[in-house]
């Protein structure tokens, strides 16, 4: 089964929607009545494209988004005979039942880009105060879905049906200083455990009031219990000499085995040139919550020292693969 966005493209561009991918996010769904493994996969914002300055360079100010209605949407994936069929297309709907897009927040809103919408005629678009991008899924005992976005960062619970039941937004739900996340790079990985805590992760450091991201050293992992809404986090390490700017790292996505055991894909381009793509085993035993932590009287993020950092931030990370 194909399954194409249905909202058309501007008249001679894109008439025929299209064809979507589901492969933002992927999470086990289990087996079906044949026995073949099933996934459930999100898809990102939508189609968007660099729009070029006059001198031919691309500026991330601006995006063309050659179909501003795409609905962002979970699949449900059935690997047969080599192949992955997606069966089933579930569209991601708000508290109200209206479907959510993909467009930037306004200007000036927590979690916006500073991104400018553009349609295929480089005419503005409305931006959408609800506007949601997609990044990771994980399903709980339940079955509803834990979706993480990387605009504000936000964590969001949707039903079987796609609609939303809670988002959780930094200062609402989650800690404050998560709203620092580098633009489109919030929430990459999000995982339920068995217990039904939920972790996150942001892609990258925090780059707080812009002045941190060559200086932080850790990337921060959420924990959040939805019974409670008690949050922690803890610190995931940069191996700085890896790369030539903390930024460089980024996690891709993440596994709770349990509540104190994840796996976590770390990827990013190192200092001499080459792609990283390893899987680590990250032991949470012991391990600081950081959430009241600071180091001499500013966010940890402020420090590059981390000899300085080691005796508040207790981590163990196994390279798995």
């Amino acid at each position: 089964m194909c399954i194409r966005d249905s909202s058309e493209g501007a008249e001679g561009y894109f008439e025929d929607g299209f064809q979507t991918g589901f492969g933002s996010g992927v999470t086990f769904k289990g087996y079906d009545a044949e026995g073949n493994p099933q996934f459930y996969g999100i898809t990102d914002r939508g189609p968007s494209l660099d729009v070029p300055s006059a001198d031919g360079t691309v500026t991330d100010a601006k995006k063309i988004f050659p179909s501003p209605a795409f609905t962002p949407s979970i699949g449900v994936i059935t690997l047969k005979d080599g192949e992955a069929v997606v069966d089933e297309a579930i569209r991601l709907k708000n508290t109200d039942g209206t479907p959510l897009t993909g467009l930037p927040l306004p200007a000036g809103s927590l979690g916006a880009t500073g991104e400018v919408p553009l349609d295929i005629h480089l005419e503005p678009l409305d931006y959408d105060s609800n506007g949601f991008d997609p990044e990771g899924i994980a399903v709980d005992a339940e079955g509803n879905f834990w979706v993480a976005d990387e605009y504000g960062p936000y964590i969001a619970k949707f039903s079987a049906d796609g609609t939303m039941l809670e988002k959780f937004a930094p200062g609402d739900g989650l800690p404050e200083i998560l709203q620092y996340r580098i633009a489109n790079r919030g929430f990459e990985g999000i995982s339920a455990a068995p217990s039904g805590k939920i972790f996150a992760t942001l892609q990258s450091v925090l780059d707080i009031d812009g002045e941190t991201s060559k200086t932080a050293t850790f990337i921060r992992i959420l924990q959040l219990d939805p019974k409670t809404g008690e949050t922690k986090m803890y610190a995931y390490p940069v191996e700085l000499s890896d790369y030539a700017s903390p930024k460089n790292c980024k996690i891709g996505d993440v596994f709770a085995i349990d509540d104190n055991t994840l796996l976590v894909v770390e990827q990013g381009k190192l200092a001499d040139g080459t792609m990283r793509n390893i899987i680590y085993q990250v032991d949470l035993t012991g391990a600081a919550d950081l959430s009241n932590l600071e180091y001499q009287g500013k966010a940890l993020e402020y420090t590059a020292d981390r000899t300085a950092l080691e005796g508040m931030m207790q981590y163990t990370v196994k390279r798995v693969y």
